[in-house]
Protein backbone atom coordinates (compact mmCIF):
# COMPACT_ATOMS: atom_id res chain seq x y z
CA UNK A 1 0.00 0.00 0.00
CA UNK A 2 1.31 3.55 -0.95
CA UNK A 3 0.15 6.65 0.64
CA UNK A 4 -1.13 9.82 -1.81
CA UNK A 5 1.85 12.05 -1.42
CA UNK A 6 4.57 8.69 -1.63
CA UNK A 7 2.04 7.98 -5.09
CA UNK A 8 2.19 11.52 -6.23
CA UNK A 9 6.28 11.40 -5.66
CA UNK A 10 6.61 7.81 -7.51
CA UNK A 11 4.53 8.63 -10.53
CA UNK A 12 5.58 12.90 -10.81
CA UNK A 13 1.97 14.16 -10.79
CA UNK A 14 0.63 15.78 -8.05
CA UNK A 15 -1.94 15.16 -5.53
CA UNK A 16 -4.30 17.79 -6.59
CA UNK A 17 -4.90 15.53 -9.53
CA UNK A 18 -4.98 12.53 -7.71
CA UNK A 19 -7.78 14.57 -5.94
CA UNK A 20 -9.34 15.40 -8.73
CA UNK A 21 -9.55 11.88 -10.23
CA UNK A 22 -11.22 10.38 -7.24
CA UNK A 23 -13.25 13.01 -7.79
CA UNK A 24 -14.82 12.08 -11.59
CA UNK A 25 -14.32 8.56 -9.91
CA UNK A 26 -11.44 7.66 -12.91
CA UNK A 27 -9.68 6.62 -9.91
CA UNK A 28 -10.41 5.61 -6.50
CA UNK A 29 -8.02 5.17 -3.31
CA UNK A 30 -7.76 1.15 -2.05
CA UNK A 31 -8.55 3.12 1.41
CA UNK A 32 -9.46 6.07 3.02
CA UNK A 33 -8.44 6.03 7.00
CA UNK A 34 -10.86 7.90 9.42
CA UNK A 35 -8.42 10.70 9.52
CA UNK A 36 -9.11 11.29 5.55
CA UNK A 37 -4.86 9.44 4.54
CA UNK A 38 -5.54 7.67 1.58
CA UNK A 39 -4.08 4.53 0.06
CA UNK A 40 -3.30 2.98 -2.86
CA UNK A 41 -3.01 -0.73 -3.59
CA UNK A 42 -0.71 -2.26 -6.27
CA UNK A 43 -3.97 -2.64 -8.40
CA UNK A 44 -4.87 1.06 -7.94
CA UNK A 45 -1.42 1.46 -8.85
CA UNK A 46 -1.37 -0.70 -12.06
CA UNK A 47 -4.98 1.14 -13.10
CA UNK A 48 -3.21 4.76 -12.97
CA UNK A 49 -0.43 3.76 -15.25
CA UNK A 50 -2.94 2.37 -17.50
CA UNK A 51 -4.49 6.60 -16.80
CA UNK A 52 -0.98 8.13 -17.57
CA UNK A 53 -0.39 5.82 -20.42
CA UNK A 54 -3.39 6.68 -22.18
CA UNK A 55 -3.26 10.63 -21.38
CA UNK A 56 0.16 10.85 -22.76
CA UNK A 57 -0.91 9.39 -26.15
CA UNK A 58 -3.99 11.68 -26.77
CA UNK A 59 -6.92 10.34 -24.85
CA UNK A 60 -9.33 12.45 -22.74
CA UNK A 61 -9.89 11.69 -19.22
CA UNK A 62 -13.52 10.76 -20.38
CA UNK A 63 -12.48 8.34 -22.86
CA UNK A 64 -9.86 6.44 -20.33
CA UNK A 65 -13.04 6.36 -17.94
CA UNK A 66 -15.00 4.37 -20.60
CA UNK A 67 -12.13 1.77 -21.60
CA UNK A 68 -11.62 1.38 -18.58
CA UNK A 69 -15.13 0.53 -16.89
CA UNK A 70 -15.12 -2.61 -19.21
CA UNK A 71 -15.20 -5.76 -16.71
CA UNK A 72 -14.96 -8.50 -19.77
CA UNK A 73 -11.78 -9.19 -20.66
CA UNK A 74 -12.15 -10.41 -23.99
CA UNK A 75 -14.73 -7.04 -24.23
CA UNK A 76 -11.79 -4.95 -22.98
CA UNK A 77 -9.11 -6.40 -24.90
CA UNK A 78 -11.41 -5.83 -28.12
CA UNK A 79 -12.36 -2.00 -26.84
CA UNK A 80 -8.68 -1.34 -25.85
CA UNK A 81 -7.58 -2.27 -29.74
CA UNK A 82 -10.30 -0.51 -31.24
CA UNK A 83 -9.71 2.93 -28.90
CA UNK A 84 -6.10 2.25 -30.01
CA UNK A 85 -6.91 2.29 -33.61
CA UNK A 86 -9.10 5.05 -33.42
CA UNK A 87 -6.52 7.21 -31.75
CA UNK A 88 -3.80 6.19 -34.54
CA UNK A 89 -6.73 7.82 -37.33
CA UNK A 90 -6.73 10.78 -34.81
CA UNK A 91 -3.40 11.16 -34.62
CA UNK A 92 -2.78 10.99 -38.52
CA UNK A 93 -5.35 13.34 -39.26
CA UNK A 94 -3.81 15.56 -36.99
CA UNK A 95 -0.86 15.06 -38.66
CA UNK A 96 -2.23 15.53 -42.11
CA UNK A 97 -3.70 18.82 -40.32
CA UNK A 98 -0.48 20.42 -39.01
CA UNK A 99 1.76 19.36 -41.96
CA UNK A 100 -0.95 21.61 -44.36
CA UNK A 101 -0.63 24.32 -41.77
CA UNK A 102 3.34 24.18 -42.00
CA UNK A 103 3.01 23.96 -45.92
CA UNK A 104 0.49 27.27 -45.73
CA UNK A 105 3.25 29.01 -43.70
CA UNK A 106 6.23 28.27 -45.52
CA UNK A 107 3.99 29.37 -48.77
CA UNK A 108 3.20 32.26 -47.16
CA UNK A 109 6.46 33.27 -46.28
CA UNK A 110 7.84 32.37 -49.46
CA UNK A 111 5.13 34.84 -51.19
CA UNK A 112 6.27 37.48 -48.92
CA UNK A 113 9.68 37.14 -49.95
CA UNK A 114 9.17 37.05 -53.70
CA UNK A 115 6.53 40.06 -53.94
CA UNK A 116 8.02 41.87 -51.13
CA UNK A 117 4.47 42.59 -49.36
CA UNK A 118 2.65 41.35 -46.64
CA UNK A 119 -0.70 42.37 -47.45
CA UNK A 120 -3.65 40.18 -46.08
CA UNK A 121 -5.88 39.84 -48.80
CA UNK A 122 -2.86 38.61 -51.14
CA UNK A 123 -1.62 36.30 -48.35
CA UNK A 124 -5.10 34.81 -47.83
CA UNK A 125 -5.39 34.38 -51.54
CA UNK A 126 -2.33 32.22 -51.50
CA UNK A 127 -3.66 29.98 -48.97
CA UNK A 128 -7.57 29.98 -50.65
CA UNK A 129 -6.04 28.60 -53.97
CA UNK A 130 -4.70 25.42 -52.14
CA UNK A 131 -7.29 24.53 -49.97
CA UNK A 132 -9.00 22.12 -51.96
CA UNK A 133 -5.52 19.95 -53.56
CA UNK A 134 -4.54 17.27 -51.50
CA UNK A 135 -0.88 17.24 -49.92
CA UNK A 136 1.97 15.05 -50.84
CA UNK A 137 5.30 14.16 -48.61
CA UNK A 138 4.45 17.89 -46.79
CA UNK A 139 3.82 20.19 -50.45
CA UNK A 140 0.98 20.50 -52.88
CA UNK A 141 2.47 19.00 -56.22
CA UNK A 142 2.30 21.40 -59.34
CA UNK A 143 -0.18 20.29 -61.61
CA UNK A 144 0.29 20.11 -65.76
CA UNK A 145 -2.59 19.80 -68.32
CA UNK A 146 -2.70 16.85 -70.81
CA UNK A 147 -3.36 19.29 -73.11
CA UNK A 148 0.50 20.16 -72.85
CA UNK A 149 1.27 16.73 -74.36
CA UNK A 150 3.84 16.03 -71.92
CA UNK A 151 6.20 12.74 -72.55
CA UNK A 152 6.82 10.70 -69.72
CA UNK A 153 10.13 11.90 -68.88
CA UNK A 154 9.21 15.46 -69.14
CA UNK A 155 6.74 14.80 -66.95
CA UNK A 156 9.16 13.16 -64.35
CA UNK A 157 11.42 16.29 -64.64
CA UNK A 158 9.01 18.84 -64.11
CA UNK A 159 7.32 16.87 -60.95
CA UNK A 160 10.92 16.77 -60.01
CA UNK A 161 10.67 20.97 -59.95
CA UNK A 162 11.19 22.59 -56.10
CA UNK A 163 7.55 24.17 -55.18
CA UNK A 164 7.12 27.11 -53.63
CA UNK A 165 6.28 26.44 -49.22
CA UNK A 166 8.49 23.50 -49.86
CA UNK A 167 11.57 22.68 -47.48
CA UNK A 168 13.32 22.29 -50.35
CA UNK A 169 16.88 23.73 -50.23
CA UNK A 170 16.64 24.21 -54.32
CA UNK A 171 13.42 26.61 -53.20
CA UNK A 172 15.69 28.97 -51.44
CA UNK A 173 18.62 29.06 -53.71
CA UNK A 174 16.04 30.54 -56.22
CA UNK A 175 14.06 32.20 -54.01
CA UNK A 176 17.40 34.47 -52.93
CA UNK A 177 18.01 35.13 -57.22
CA UNK A 178 14.50 36.43 -57.39
CA UNK A 179 14.98 38.85 -54.46
CA UNK A 180 18.48 40.06 -56.01
CA UNK A 181 16.47 40.42 -59.14
CA UNK A 182 13.47 42.44 -57.69
CA UNK A 183 16.06 44.63 -56.19
CA UNK A 184 17.52 45.57 -59.25
CA UNK A 185 14.44 46.06 -61.24
CA UNK A 186 14.72 49.61 -60.81
CA UNK A 187 17.96 49.46 -62.83
CA UNK A 188 18.55 48.20 -66.87
CA UNK A 189 18.26 44.19 -67.17
CA UNK A 190 20.92 44.86 -69.59
CA UNK A 191 23.45 46.04 -66.59
CA UNK A 192 26.87 44.01 -65.99
CA UNK A 193 24.87 43.38 -62.17
CA UNK A 194 21.68 42.10 -63.94
CA UNK A 195 23.25 40.33 -66.60
CA UNK A 196 25.57 38.22 -63.95
CA UNK A 197 22.62 37.43 -62.06
CA UNK A 198 20.48 36.01 -65.25
CA UNK A 199 23.53 33.43 -66.06
CA UNK A 200 23.47 32.38 -63.09
CA UNK A 201 19.52 31.73 -63.00
CA UNK A 202 19.66 30.55 -66.08
CA UNK A 203 22.94 27.41 -64.93
CA UNK A 204 20.30 27.01 -62.45
CA UNK A 205 17.39 26.44 -64.20
CA UNK A 206 19.46 24.42 -66.61
CA UNK A 207 20.52 21.79 -63.81
CA UNK A 208 16.67 21.54 -62.45
CA UNK A 209 15.40 20.94 -65.96
CA UNK A 210 18.29 18.11 -66.49
CA UNK A 211 19.52 20.25 -69.46
CA UNK A 212 16.63 20.24 -71.94
CA UNK A 213 16.44 23.65 -72.84
CA UNK A 214 13.20 23.40 -74.95
CA UNK A 215 11.01 21.98 -71.85
CA UNK A 216 12.46 24.86 -69.72
CA UNK A 217 11.30 27.38 -72.43
CA UNK A 218 8.02 25.46 -72.86
CA UNK A 219 7.27 25.68 -68.64
CA UNK A 220 8.77 29.70 -68.72
CA UNK A 221 5.93 30.39 -71.54
CA UNK A 222 3.55 28.59 -69.25
CA UNK A 223 4.23 30.64 -66.46
CA UNK A 224 4.68 33.80 -68.02
CA UNK A 225 1.59 35.75 -67.14
CA UNK A 226 0.03 37.02 -70.57
CA UNK A 227 -2.19 40.14 -69.21
CA UNK A 228 -1.88 42.94 -66.44
CA UNK A 229 -3.75 42.29 -63.48
CA UNK A 230 -3.90 38.21 -63.41
CA UNK A 231 -3.38 35.94 -60.82
CA UNK A 232 0.38 34.56 -61.65
CA UNK A 233 0.52 30.56 -62.21
CA UNK A 234 3.44 30.78 -59.63
CA UNK A 235 2.67 33.00 -57.04
CA UNK A 236 4.66 36.35 -56.45
CA UNK A 237 5.82 36.12 -60.34
CA UNK A 238 3.65 38.67 -61.66
CA UNK A 239 3.86 40.01 -65.24
CA UNK A 240 6.39 43.01 -64.30
CA UNK A 241 8.97 41.20 -62.63
CA UNK A 242 8.67 38.21 -65.45
CA UNK A 243 8.94 40.20 -68.26
CA UNK A 244 12.22 41.68 -66.65
CA UNK A 245 13.43 38.45 -65.95
CA UNK A 246 12.66 37.35 -69.28
CA UNK A 247 14.31 40.70 -70.86
CA UNK A 248 17.45 39.66 -69.05
CA UNK A 249 17.31 36.09 -69.70
CA UNK A 250 16.96 37.17 -73.49
CA UNK A 251 19.78 39.02 -73.68
CA UNK A 252 22.02 36.88 -72.04
CA UNK A 253 21.49 34.41 -74.33
CA UNK A 254 21.87 36.67 -77.06
CA UNK A 255 25.16 37.80 -75.92
CA UNK A 256 25.96 34.20 -75.60
CA UNK A 257 25.16 33.31 -78.96
CA UNK A 258 27.02 36.31 -80.39
CA UNK A 259 30.07 35.43 -78.56
CA UNK A 260 29.99 31.74 -79.62
CA UNK A 261 29.57 32.86 -83.32
CA UNK A 262 32.14 35.56 -82.61
CA UNK A 263 34.68 32.39 -81.45
CA UNK A 264 34.09 30.62 -84.20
Amino acid sequence: MMLIGELAQKTNISKRTLHYYEQIELLQPTRILENKYRYYDEHAILRLQKILLLKSIGFTLEQIKELLQSKNNMKENEDWVASLNEQIELIERKKQELSRKQYYLRSTIHSIQLKGTNDLEDLLQVISKMEDRPLQEGIIQSEFSDDLQLTSREKDILQRLPVLGSNDPRTEELITIFQHIRGLMSSSPYSPEAQMVAGHLYEKALVLFDHDESLLDKYWELILPKEDGVEPVVMGMDKEFMSYVNEMIDYFLKQREDNGHAGT
